[in-house]
């Protein structure tokens, strides 16, 4: 007896290929979790070589660099959150795109990367351009059936990564309330972004930012800035893994 349709459709869905589109999770924090575990061991690496505490790992060293380190960790932690932050944002964009829904079925939220470019273009046009073909265009953006968004685009809103900028990007893209998530490591994000800073443009050296930190206090940054974090992140994969995060109904 000859195939059916349905026998042909029904094979179709149990072919390797299509089970792996099936499992394939709309957001993926696995890639984006590791990567920020890395950076985190890599502080906790330097902090064991240097430590010149009785008996730790770095007290037998002839040099004592061990304020330079608890300093450049705080760079470190910096480098951490703002690739994660922006890998979050990456992440999300990229997933919208996976969905293929056309401009018109996204969110607000997403519509606005949609159309980021017709945007950024309006300021630069002339007022009666705005009612022509420039501030049409941004219509017909909104309207396509396809997906326009750019991936790479960040919501910077100013702030250099202080905690308004994880506000801001919450905002946009319509994640919860980041403060009561991140607890403890909420009230240290401004410190650690403005004393990375300071070392950055060169206010302060790595070895006076570390004579602000015990050994201890470091690694309890530490803990705490992996454990929130990973917490975060988390709570942006709980609430960006379905399809109506990205969608409008019909």
């Amino acid at each position: 007896m000859p195939p059916t349709a349905g026998h042909a459709y029904a094979a179709a869905l149990s072919s390797p290929r299509a089970s792996s589109l099936a499992r394939r999770p709309i957001f993926d924090r696995t890639p984006l979790e590791k990567e920020f575990r890395q950076r985190i061991a890599v502080v906790r690496k330097l902090l064991d070589a240097t430590d010149s505490s009785p008996g730790a790992q770095g007290a037998a060293s002839i040099i004592d660099v061990s304020r330079e380190t608890r300093g450049l960790s705080i760079v470190l932690l910096y480098a951490a959150y703002e690739n994660l932050l922006k890998g979050i944002s990456r992440t999300l964009l990229e997933s919208a795109v996976q969905l293929r829904l056309g401009n018109r079925r996204l969110k607000p939220e997403f519509q606005v990367f949609a159309i980021h470019a017709k945007l950024q273009a309006l300021t630069d046009i002339s007022a009666s351009q705005i009612w022509k073909g420039s501030g049409r265009g941004v219509i017909d953006a909104l309207l396509d059936k396809t997906c326009s968004i750019n991936s790479n685009i960040f919501p910077n809103d100013g702030s250099h990564m202080k905690t308004a900028q994880v506000v801001t990007l919450c905002e946009v893209y319509g994640l919860n309330p980041p403060g009561p998530i991140l607890k403890e490591a909420w009230g240290r994000i401004n410190t650690v972004v403005s004393e990375r800073n300071s070392i950055a443009h060169g206010k302060r050296t790595p070895e006076e930012v570390g004579r602000n930190y015990s050994i201890g206090e470091v690694r309890n940054l530490v803990d705490i800035w992996e454990r929130r974090w990973c917490e975060f992140l988390v709570d942006v994969d709980n609430k960006a893994s379905t399809r109506d995060f990205y969608r409008e109904p019909r």
